[in-house]
């Protein structure tokens, strides 16, 4: 328990020092172009608290703690690549159903697409459905591999690598629940100023926290079935990189109905926890 409260004080100290003089310069808005890069910077919280931890903590063991030495080859390519496509199912049967719920047509994901461009500030480089299938083709397989890199050696190395398995003890599920929640409250000063729910607050807070509850067994899964933190993050990159992609299809991409971040969205994720439990209890942890 005194690894984890050092590891969580790190986190959060770290990654919400960052939010808060993001905040003190008026927020996204006010730090204008450099927001992305903040943003980066805030996701390493928990691998800082990682690495501190790993190395204080584990030591003669810490690569392994982290999760960068699941054991064999071919268990990280397998759940790795199964990492990349889940994401991109979820998220396309997310905006299915939200259309069937809401019984809506597809929106011209085209101009939105361009519409987003031009808020920027910058002119159409071509055609809106040229860039919008240049962002399917292209843009989606650079941006799943770029999150990837980037998510292993950050978040993920601080959840599921080295988080997971001080929880382990707990029970699948159990563990699940608790670093899902401690995932999804450390995003509250981002929230807060708008990310992913704007205009939300605090329920944007409480709605972040359950949809981390429900996305946490899918990247456990992955770490404990020897995929390691590489299978997280290629989940969570993916994820990173086509959820905005599947809002350009919606109506109205507002919550409820904000994709796999919204009801519908919790709905589709809960579904697959009986799957995620039939799963394991056919197929033992080796």
């Amino acid at each position: 328990m005194r690894a984890i409260a050092v590891f969580i004080a790190i986190a959060f100290g770290f990654s919400w020092a960052i939010a808060f003089w993001m905040q003190s310069q008026g927020g996204f808005e006010g730090v204008g172009i450099w927001a992305g890069l903040y943003l980066i910077v805030f996701m390493f919280g928990p691998a800082l608290a990682a690495l501190i931890c790993g190395f204080t903590f584990d030591r003669g063991r810490t690569l392994s703690a982290l999760g960068f030495k699941p054991g064999r080859t071919i268990p990280v390519l397998v759940w790795s690549a199964w990492g990349w496509i889940l994401p991109v199912i979820l998220v396309a049967l997310s905006s299915l159903l939200i259309l069937a719920l809401t019984r809506s047509a597809p929106a011209d994901a085209a101009a939105r697409l361009a519409e987003a461009v031009e808020a920027t500030g910058e002119s159409l480089p071509m055609p809106a459905q040229t860039l919008l299938i240049i962002q399917l083709a292209v843009g989606i397989p650079i941006g799943i591999l770029t999150n990837t890199a980037i998510l292993i050696i950050s978040e993920e190395l601080g959840w599921r690598g080295w988080l997971q398995p001080r929880l382990a003890p707990l029970g699948f599920w159990p563990a699940a629940l608790v670093s899902g929640v401690i995932w999804g409250v450390w995003h509250a000063p981002i929230i807060l100023m708008g990310y992913n729910y704007p205009g939300m607050g605090w329920a944007g807070v409480a709605a972040m926290t359950g949809f981390t509850i429900l996305l946490t067994p899918y990247l456990a899964l992955l770490r404990e079935r020897g995929g390691g933190v590489y299978a997280a993050g290629a989940f969570h990159g993916s994820l990173n990189a086509v959820a905005g992609v599947g809002l350009l299809f919606l109506p109205d991409p507002s919550f409820p109905w904000n994709g796999l971040l919204g009801l519908a969205g919790f709905g589709l994720l809960a579904a697959g926890w009986p799957l995620i439990a039939l799963y394991r209890h056919m197929k033992k942890p080796a």
